[in-house]
């Protein structure tokens, strides 16, 4: 007789789901930023990047850390400033994104790439 054991179902961590959620809302104010139009205010549930449990939490370490508090600058840069600098701090978030990941998780880069705005 064969016993077949439950499958295990993937539960995502707290930063994957972070990760997820900033990903919408980045994808949501990219739209608003193509089109000229107000932003909302800087999520402060970014903040807990620094806090959020890691998928692998070794992947927790200085690097991390740094290119985190760099990311959370430029986030709050992008929706603070009313200029053509938003465009700049966007980018540049998203950029951070994409160098953190080049090191870690590679898999969502292609996505993250997308988010990126190349003025016309």
């Amino acid at each position: 007789m064969k016993i077949e054991e439950e499958p295990v179902m993937y539960e995502a961590s707290e930063m994957s789901l972070l990760m997820r959620g900033m990903y919408e809302f980045n994808k949501a104010a990219r739209t608003h930023i193509i089109n000229k139009d107000s932003l909302l205010a800087f999520p402060e549930e970014f903040l807990s990047i620094h806090k959020a449990v890691l998928t692998d939490p070794s992947e927790r370490d200085k690097e991390f850390d740094s290119i985190a508090e760099q990311f959370i600058k430029a986030q709050k840069a992008t929706f603070s400033i009313q200029s053509d600098s938003t465009l700049y701090y966007f980018n540049k978030s998203v950029n951070l994104c994409i160098s953190c990941h080049e090191t870690r998780c590679i898999g969502p880069i292609p996505k993250i790439k997308k988010l990126l705005i190349y003025p016309e």
